[in-house]
Protein backbone atom coordinates (compact mmCIF):
# COMPACT_ATOMS: atom_id res chain seq x y z
CA UNK A 1 0.00 0.00 0.00
CA UNK A 2 2.90 2.35 0.74
CA UNK A 3 4.09 1.87 -2.81
CA UNK A 4 0.77 3.04 -4.27
CA UNK A 5 0.77 6.16 -2.08
CA UNK A 6 4.31 6.94 -3.17
CA UNK A 7 3.35 6.60 -6.82
CA UNK A 8 0.25 8.77 -6.38
CA UNK A 9 2.32 11.59 -4.89
CA UNK A 10 4.41 12.24 -7.99
CA UNK A 11 1.78 14.30 -9.83
CA UNK A 12 1.27 16.61 -6.87
CA UNK A 13 5.04 17.05 -6.67
CA UNK A 14 5.22 17.77 -10.40
CA UNK A 15 2.56 20.47 -10.23
CA UNK A 16 3.35 22.25 -6.97
CA UNK A 17 7.05 21.87 -6.18
CA UNK A 18 8.45 23.25 -9.41
CA UNK A 19 8.77 26.83 -8.31
CA UNK A 20 6.80 30.01 -8.69
CA UNK A 21 6.89 33.06 -10.90
CA UNK A 22 4.10 35.59 -10.91
CA UNK A 23 4.29 36.58 -14.58
CA UNK A 24 6.24 33.94 -16.47
CA UNK A 25 3.94 33.93 -19.51
CA UNK A 26 3.93 37.71 -19.85
CA UNK A 27 7.70 37.84 -19.44
CA UNK A 28 8.26 35.14 -22.03
CA UNK A 29 5.94 36.88 -24.47
CA UNK A 30 7.78 40.18 -24.07
CA UNK A 31 11.06 38.39 -24.74
CA UNK A 32 9.55 36.75 -27.83
CA UNK A 33 8.32 40.13 -29.08
CA UNK A 34 11.80 41.57 -28.74
CA UNK A 35 13.73 38.61 -30.15
CA UNK A 36 11.62 36.59 -32.59
CA UNK A 37 12.81 37.50 -36.12
CA UNK A 38 9.48 36.60 -37.73
CA UNK A 39 7.59 38.92 -35.39
CA UNK A 40 10.09 41.74 -35.90
CA UNK A 41 9.86 41.26 -39.66
CA UNK A 42 6.06 41.50 -39.40
CA UNK A 43 6.40 44.82 -37.55
CA UNK A 44 8.59 46.27 -40.31
CA UNK A 45 6.27 44.89 -42.98
CA UNK A 46 3.32 46.62 -41.32
CA UNK A 47 5.13 49.95 -41.21
CA UNK A 48 6.07 49.49 -44.86
CA UNK A 49 2.49 48.70 -45.90
CA UNK A 50 1.08 51.72 -44.04
CA UNK A 51 3.12 54.04 -46.24
CA UNK A 52 0.68 53.35 -49.06
CA UNK A 53 -1.76 55.81 -47.44
CA UNK A 54 0.37 58.96 -47.87
CA UNK A 55 1.43 57.70 -51.31
CA UNK A 56 -2.18 57.38 -52.47
CA UNK A 57 -3.13 60.65 -50.77
CA UNK A 58 -0.46 62.48 -52.75
CA UNK A 59 -2.45 61.88 -55.95
CA UNK A 60 -5.29 63.97 -54.46
CA UNK A 61 -3.14 66.68 -52.89
CA UNK A 62 -1.98 69.94 -54.45
CA UNK A 63 1.41 69.77 -56.14
CA UNK A 64 3.68 72.76 -55.52
CA UNK A 65 6.66 73.16 -57.82
CA UNK A 66 9.21 75.89 -58.29
CA UNK A 67 11.99 76.84 -60.67
CA UNK A 68 14.95 79.18 -60.65
CA UNK A 69 17.19 79.99 -63.61
CA UNK A 70 20.31 82.13 -63.69
CA UNK A 71 21.80 82.80 -67.13
CA UNK A 72 25.37 84.11 -67.33
CA UNK A 73 26.17 85.76 -70.66
CA UNK A 74 29.48 84.85 -72.32
CA UNK A 75 29.34 87.82 -74.70
CA UNK A 76 28.35 91.44 -74.46
CA UNK A 77 24.77 90.68 -73.54
CA UNK A 78 23.68 91.17 -69.94
CA UNK A 79 22.97 88.37 -67.53
CA UNK A 80 19.35 87.30 -66.97
CA UNK A 81 17.43 85.34 -64.40
CA UNK A 82 13.93 84.00 -63.80
CA UNK A 83 11.98 82.20 -61.10
CA UNK A 84 8.45 80.93 -60.59
CA UNK A 85 6.08 78.99 -58.37
CA UNK A 86 3.21 76.80 -59.53
CA UNK A 87 0.39 75.17 -57.54
CA UNK A 88 -1.56 72.43 -59.31
CA UNK A 89 -4.63 70.63 -57.95
CA UNK A 90 -5.41 67.34 -59.75
CA UNK A 91 -9.07 66.39 -60.16
CA UNK A 92 -8.99 62.62 -60.71
CA UNK A 93 -11.81 60.23 -59.87
CA UNK A 94 -9.50 57.23 -60.27
CA UNK A 95 -7.18 58.72 -57.65
CA UNK A 96 -10.10 59.01 -55.23
CA UNK A 97 -10.94 55.32 -55.59
CA UNK A 98 -7.22 54.56 -55.49
CA UNK A 99 -7.20 56.13 -52.04
CA UNK A 100 -10.00 53.75 -51.04
CA UNK A 101 -7.89 50.84 -52.28
CA UNK A 102 -4.94 52.06 -50.24
CA UNK A 103 -7.07 52.32 -47.09
CA UNK A 104 -8.12 48.69 -47.43
CA UNK A 105 -4.56 47.55 -48.09
CA UNK A 106 -3.50 49.31 -44.89
CA UNK A 107 -6.42 47.77 -42.99
CA UNK A 108 -5.45 44.32 -44.26
CA UNK A 109 -1.85 44.93 -43.16
CA UNK A 110 -3.01 45.79 -39.64
CA UNK A 111 -5.14 42.65 -39.51
CA UNK A 112 -2.27 40.50 -40.77
CA UNK A 113 -0.01 41.91 -38.08
CA UNK A 114 -2.66 41.26 -35.42
CA UNK A 115 -2.78 37.66 -36.59
CA UNK A 116 1.00 37.45 -36.25
CA UNK A 117 0.60 38.92 -32.77
CA UNK A 118 -1.97 36.29 -31.78
CA UNK A 119 0.13 33.52 -33.33
CA UNK A 120 3.09 34.59 -31.22
CA UNK A 121 0.96 34.57 -28.07
CA UNK A 122 -0.22 31.05 -28.80
CA UNK A 123 3.26 29.89 -29.83
CA UNK A 124 4.66 30.98 -26.46
CA UNK A 125 1.84 29.18 -24.65
CA UNK A 126 2.04 26.02 -26.74
CA UNK A 127 5.82 25.71 -26.38
CA UNK A 128 5.58 26.39 -22.66
CA UNK A 129 2.99 23.65 -22.22
CA UNK A 130 5.17 21.27 -24.24
CA UNK A 131 7.95 21.84 -21.70
CA UNK A 132 5.56 21.20 -18.80
CA UNK A 133 4.40 17.93 -20.39
CA UNK A 134 7.99 16.78 -20.69
CA UNK A 135 8.63 17.81 -17.08
CA UNK A 136 5.69 15.65 -16.05
CA UNK A 137 7.11 12.80 -18.10
CA UNK A 138 10.50 13.23 -16.44
CA UNK A 139 9.05 13.22 -12.92
CA UNK A 140 6.98 10.16 -13.78
CA UNK A 141 9.92 8.30 -15.31
CA UNK A 142 12.17 9.12 -12.37
CA UNK A 143 9.47 7.92 -9.96
CA UNK A 144 9.13 4.71 -11.96
CA UNK A 145 12.87 4.13 -11.81
CA UNK A 146 12.87 4.74 -8.06
CA UNK A 147 9.97 2.34 -7.57
CA UNK A 148 11.53 -0.44 -9.60
CA UNK A 149 14.88 0.06 -7.89
CA UNK A 150 13.19 -0.76 -4.62
CA UNK A 151 11.55 -3.78 -6.25
CA UNK A 152 14.96 -4.84 -7.51
CA UNK A 153 16.48 -4.64 -4.04
CA UNK A 154 13.59 -6.58 -2.53
CA UNK A 155 13.80 -9.25 -5.22
CA UNK A 156 17.56 -9.56 -4.80
CA UNK A 157 17.09 -10.09 -1.06
CA UNK A 158 14.44 -12.72 -1.74
CA UNK A 159 16.74 -14.50 -4.19
CA UNK A 160 19.51 -14.45 -1.59
CA UNK A 161 17.10 -16.01 0.89
CA UNK A 162 16.04 -18.59 -1.68
CA UNK A 163 12.36 -17.62 -1.67
CA UNK A 164 12.26 -16.14 -5.19
CA UNK A 165 13.58 -17.52 -8.45
CA UNK A 166 16.42 -15.95 -10.40
CA UNK A 167 14.03 -15.61 -13.36
CA UNK A 168 11.93 -13.06 -11.47
CA UNK A 169 15.10 -11.14 -10.63
CA UNK A 170 16.06 -11.10 -14.30
CA UNK A 171 12.57 -9.81 -15.22
CA UNK A 172 12.93 -6.94 -12.76
CA UNK A 173 16.41 -6.13 -14.05
CA UNK A 174 15.13 -6.10 -17.63
CA UNK A 175 12.32 -3.73 -16.65
CA UNK A 176 14.81 -1.55 -14.80
CA UNK A 177 17.15 -1.35 -17.81
CA UNK A 178 14.23 -0.52 -20.11
CA UNK A 179 13.17 2.33 -17.83
CA UNK A 180 16.73 3.64 -17.81
CA UNK A 181 16.70 3.70 -21.61
CA UNK A 182 13.31 5.42 -21.61
CA UNK A 183 14.58 7.98 -19.12
CA UNK A 184 17.37 8.98 -21.53
CA UNK A 185 14.79 9.61 -24.25
CA UNK A 186 12.61 11.62 -21.87
CA UNK A 187 15.56 13.83 -20.92
CA UNK A 188 16.29 14.42 -24.60
CA UNK A 189 12.66 15.30 -25.32
CA UNK A 190 12.64 17.76 -22.43
CA UNK A 191 15.84 19.35 -23.68
CA UNK A 192 14.36 19.75 -27.17
CA UNK A 193 11.13 21.26 -25.80
CA UNK A 194 13.12 23.74 -23.72
CA UNK A 195 15.28 24.65 -26.72
CA UNK A 196 12.16 25.22 -28.81
CA UNK A 197 10.91 27.81 -26.31
CA UNK A 198 14.35 29.35 -25.82
CA UNK A 199 14.72 29.83 -29.58
CA UNK A 200 11.58 31.96 -29.50
CA UNK A 201 12.70 34.13 -26.58
CA UNK A 202 16.48 34.04 -27.15
CA UNK A 203 17.01 33.57 -23.42
CA UNK A 204 17.81 30.56 -21.26
CA UNK A 205 14.95 29.19 -19.17
CA UNK A 206 15.11 28.49 -15.44
CA UNK A 207 15.85 24.90 -14.50
CA UNK A 208 12.15 24.16 -13.99
CA UNK A 209 9.08 26.04 -15.14
CA UNK A 210 5.99 26.50 -12.96
CA UNK A 211 3.37 23.90 -13.84
CA UNK A 212 -0.40 23.98 -13.72
CA UNK A 213 -1.42 24.43 -10.10
CA UNK A 214 -3.08 21.57 -8.27
CA UNK A 215 -6.05 23.82 -7.48
CA UNK A 216 -6.87 24.31 -11.17
CA UNK A 217 -10.03 22.62 -12.41
CA UNK A 218 -12.27 22.71 -15.46
CA UNK A 219 -14.48 25.14 -13.55
CA UNK A 220 -11.63 27.67 -13.75
CA UNK A 221 -12.27 28.10 -17.47
CA UNK A 222 -14.72 30.57 -18.91
CA UNK A 223 -18.25 29.33 -19.36
CA UNK A 224 -18.39 27.36 -22.59
CA UNK A 225 -20.97 29.05 -24.79
CA UNK A 226 -23.03 27.09 -27.26
CA UNK A 227 -21.47 26.24 -30.59
CA UNK A 228 -23.80 28.71 -32.31
CA UNK A 229 -22.58 31.52 -30.05
CA UNK A 230 -18.98 30.68 -30.92
CA UNK A 231 -19.91 30.79 -34.60
CA UNK A 232 -21.21 34.33 -34.10
CA UNK A 233 -18.08 35.35 -32.19
CA UNK A 234 -15.87 33.92 -34.92
CA UNK A 235 -17.83 35.63 -37.67
CA UNK A 236 -17.36 38.96 -35.90
CA UNK A 237 -13.75 38.55 -34.75
CA UNK A 238 -11.88 35.89 -36.74
CA UNK A 239 -8.86 37.59 -38.28
CA UNK A 240 -8.89 35.60 -41.52
CA UNK A 241 -12.50 36.58 -42.10
CA UNK A 242 -11.70 40.20 -41.25
CA UNK A 243 -8.79 40.12 -43.68
CA UNK A 244 -11.00 38.70 -46.41
CA UNK A 245 -13.61 41.41 -45.74
CA UNK A 246 -10.92 44.04 -46.19
CA UNK A 247 -9.64 42.29 -49.33
CA UNK A 248 -13.16 42.21 -50.75
CA UNK A 249 -13.59 45.95 -50.28
CA UNK A 250 -10.13 46.47 -51.75
CA UNK A 251 -11.04 44.42 -54.83
CA UNK A 252 -14.29 46.37 -55.23
CA UNK A 253 -12.50 49.73 -55.07
CA UNK A 254 -9.88 48.42 -57.49
CA UNK A 255 -12.73 47.59 -59.86
CA UNK A 256 -13.99 51.16 -59.45
CA UNK A 257 -10.52 52.51 -60.27
CA UNK A 258 -10.46 50.57 -63.53
CA UNK A 259 -14.06 51.46 -64.32
CA UNK A 260 -13.43 55.22 -64.20
CA UNK A 261 -9.99 55.16 -65.81
CA UNK A 262 -11.47 56.18 -69.17
CA UNK A 263 -13.14 59.23 -67.66
CA UNK A 264 -11.46 62.56 -68.39
CA UNK A 265 -9.15 63.98 -65.74
CA UNK A 266 -8.72 67.64 -64.91
CA UNK A 267 -6.34 69.87 -63.04
CA UNK A 268 -6.44 73.44 -61.84
CA UNK A 269 -3.17 75.35 -61.93
CA UNK A 270 -2.12 78.71 -60.52
CA UNK A 271 1.35 79.96 -61.42
CA UNK A 272 3.38 83.05 -60.77
CA UNK A 273 6.64 83.71 -62.63
CA UNK A 274 9.21 86.47 -62.86
CA UNK A 275 11.76 87.02 -65.61
CA UNK A 276 14.34 89.78 -65.69
CA UNK A 277 13.56 90.17 -69.36
CA UNK A 278 9.77 89.95 -69.29
CA UNK A 279 8.85 90.95 -65.74
CA UNK A 280 6.09 89.39 -63.61
CA UNK A 281 3.42 87.07 -64.97
CA UNK A 282 0.51 85.26 -63.31
CA UNK A 283 -1.60 82.52 -64.84
CA UNK A 284 -4.68 80.50 -63.90
CA UNK A 285 -5.53 77.49 -66.02
CA UNK A 286 -7.91 74.56 -66.09
CA UNK A 287 -6.86 71.49 -68.06
CA UNK A 288 -8.98 68.52 -69.11
CA UNK A 289 -7.61 65.42 -70.79
CA UNK A 290 -8.86 61.96 -71.62
CA UNK A 291 -8.45 58.92 -73.86
CA UNK A 292 -10.89 58.43 -76.71
CA UNK A 293 -9.80 54.92 -77.68
CA UNK A 294 -7.30 52.49 -76.13
CA UNK A 295 -7.90 49.36 -78.16
CA UNK A 296 -10.17 47.78 -75.54
CA UNK A 297 -7.51 47.81 -72.80
CA UNK A 298 -9.63 49.58 -70.19
CA UNK A 299 -12.65 47.39 -70.86
CA UNK A 300 -10.57 44.22 -70.39
CA UNK A 301 -8.91 45.55 -67.23
CA UNK A 302 -12.30 46.53 -65.80
CA UNK A 303 -13.73 43.07 -66.43
CA UNK A 304 -10.61 41.48 -64.92
CA UNK A 305 -10.96 43.62 -61.77
CA UNK A 306 -14.68 42.85 -61.50
CA UNK A 307 -14.12 39.09 -61.73
CA UNK A 308 -11.31 39.33 -59.19
CA UNK A 309 -13.70 41.12 -56.82
CA UNK A 310 -16.31 38.36 -57.18
CA UNK A 311 -13.61 35.72 -56.69
CA UNK A 312 -12.55 37.25 -53.39
CA UNK A 313 -16.20 37.30 -52.29
CA UNK A 314 -16.50 33.56 -52.95
CA UNK A 315 -13.20 32.91 -51.17
CA UNK A 316 -14.77 34.61 -48.17
CA UNK A 317 -17.65 32.12 -48.21
CA UNK A 318 -15.23 29.20 -48.33
CA UNK A 319 -13.20 30.77 -45.53
CA UNK A 320 -16.32 31.17 -43.40
CA UNK A 321 -17.09 27.46 -43.72
CA UNK A 322 -13.49 26.54 -42.86
CA UNK A 323 -13.56 28.83 -39.83
CA UNK A 324 -16.81 27.32 -38.60
CA UNK A 325 -15.29 23.86 -38.99
CA UNK A 326 -12.25 24.96 -36.98
CA UNK A 327 -14.46 26.40 -34.25
CA UNK A 328 -16.54 23.23 -34.18
CA UNK A 329 -13.36 21.14 -33.90
CA UNK A 330 -11.97 22.93 -30.86
CA UNK A 331 -15.38 23.35 -29.23
CA UNK A 332 -15.80 19.58 -29.34
CA UNK A 333 -12.19 19.05 -28.25
CA UNK A 334 -12.77 21.28 -25.22
CA UNK A 335 -15.84 19.30 -24.22
CA UNK A 336 -13.94 16.05 -24.75
CA UNK A 337 -11.08 17.28 -22.57
CA UNK A 338 -13.51 17.95 -19.73
CA UNK A 339 -14.90 14.44 -20.00
CA UNK A 340 -11.42 12.91 -20.27
CA UNK A 341 -10.30 14.57 -17.05
CA UNK A 342 -13.27 13.16 -15.19
CA UNK A 343 -12.75 9.69 -16.70
CA UNK A 344 -9.02 9.71 -16.00
CA UNK A 345 -9.63 10.72 -12.40
CA UNK A 346 -11.86 7.68 -12.01
CA UNK A 347 -9.30 5.54 -13.83
CA UNK A 348 -6.59 6.71 -11.45
CA UNK A 349 -8.66 5.59 -8.47
CA UNK A 350 -9.31 2.23 -10.13
CA UNK A 351 -5.67 1.48 -10.96
CA UNK A 352 -4.58 2.63 -7.50
CA UNK A 353 -7.05 0.21 -5.93
CA UNK A 354 -5.97 -2.52 -8.34
CA UNK A 355 -2.30 -2.02 -7.45
CA UNK A 356 -3.05 -2.09 -3.74
CA UNK A 357 -4.99 -5.32 -4.15
CA UNK A 358 -2.30 -6.97 -6.23
CA UNK A 359 0.34 -5.95 -3.69
CA UNK A 360 -1.66 -7.72 -1.00
CA UNK A 361 -2.06 -10.80 -3.18
CA UNK A 362 1.65 -10.75 -4.02
CA UNK A 363 2.54 -10.70 -0.32
CA UNK A 364 0.27 -13.72 0.13
CA UNK A 365 1.95 -15.50 -2.75
CA UNK A 366 -1.09 -15.30 -5.01
CA UNK A 367 0.41 -12.91 -7.58
CA UNK A 368 3.53 -12.93 -9.70
CA UNK A 369 5.94 -9.99 -9.52
CA UNK A 370 5.34 -9.19 -13.18
CA UNK A 371 1.70 -8.48 -12.31
CA UNK A 372 2.83 -5.86 -9.80
CA UNK A 373 5.16 -4.22 -12.29
CA UNK A 374 2.41 -4.06 -14.91
CA UNK A 375 -0.01 -2.59 -12.35
CA UNK A 376 2.52 0.09 -11.37
CA UNK A 377 2.98 1.02 -15.03
CA UNK A 378 -0.79 1.50 -15.35
CA UNK A 379 -0.77 3.82 -12.34
CA UNK A 380 2.01 5.97 -13.76
CA UNK A 381 0.37 6.02 -17.19
CA UNK A 382 -3.03 7.04 -15.78
CA UNK A 383 -1.54 9.87 -13.75
CA UNK A 384 0.53 11.16 -16.68
CA UNK A 385 -2.53 11.11 -18.90
CA UNK A 386 -4.56 12.94 -16.25
CA UNK A 387 -1.91 15.65 -15.94
CA UNK A 388 -1.65 16.04 -19.71
CA UNK A 389 -5.44 16.12 -20.09
CA UNK A 390 -5.57 19.15 -17.77
CA UNK A 391 -2.99 20.89 -19.93
CA UNK A 392 -4.89 19.94 -23.10
CA UNK A 393 -8.03 21.41 -21.57
CA UNK A 394 -6.28 24.76 -21.25
CA UNK A 395 -4.81 24.55 -24.74
CA UNK A 396 -8.11 23.59 -26.34
CA UNK A 397 -9.85 26.58 -24.83
CA UNK A 398 -7.10 28.85 -26.14
CA UNK A 399 -7.31 27.19 -29.55
CA UNK A 400 -11.05 27.88 -29.57
CA UNK A 401 -10.44 31.53 -28.68
CA UNK A 402 -7.72 31.78 -31.33
CA UNK A 403 -10.01 30.33 -33.99
CA UNK A 404 -12.61 32.91 -32.96
CA UNK A 405 -10.09 35.77 -33.04
CA UNK A 406 -10.38 36.40 -29.28
CA UNK A 407 -6.91 35.41 -28.07
CA UNK A 408 -5.15 38.32 -26.34
CA UNK A 409 -2.54 39.21 -23.75
CA UNK A 410 -5.26 38.96 -21.11
CA UNK A 411 -5.01 35.20 -21.58
CA UNK A 412 -1.34 35.37 -20.59
CA UNK A 413 -2.36 37.10 -17.35
CA UNK A 414 -4.89 34.35 -16.68
CA UNK A 415 -2.31 31.64 -17.35
CA UNK A 416 0.10 33.26 -14.92
CA UNK A 417 -2.52 32.72 -12.23
CA UNK A 418 -3.10 29.09 -13.18
CA UNK A 419 0.56 28.14 -13.64
CA UNK A 420 1.78 29.44 -10.30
Amino acid sequence: MASSHRIAAFILTATTAIGSHASQFQDLFQLAQANDPSYLAAQHTLESKLQIIPQANSALSPQITGKLNQNLALDARSNSHSYGVQVALPLRLDAYYGMKVAEQIAAGARISFEKTHQNLIFSVIERYVAVIKQQHQLFSSMAEVTAIEQRLKQTQQQVDLGITSIIQLQDVKANFQQLQVNLLQVRQNLSLARANLENLTNQALPEQLPALGSGFSADSLITTNSLENWFVLAQDNNLDLANNSSATRQAFHNYQVKDVSMYPTANVTVAKNYSSAMGDSQTFSIGVSGTFYDGGLNQAQTKEAKESWHAVEQQGQALLKATQQEVRRWHQALDTSRQQIQALAQLDKAVQASLAGKNTEYELGLRDLSDILDAEKLVFSAQRNWANARLDLVLNQLRLKKASGLLSRDDLTQLDQWFN
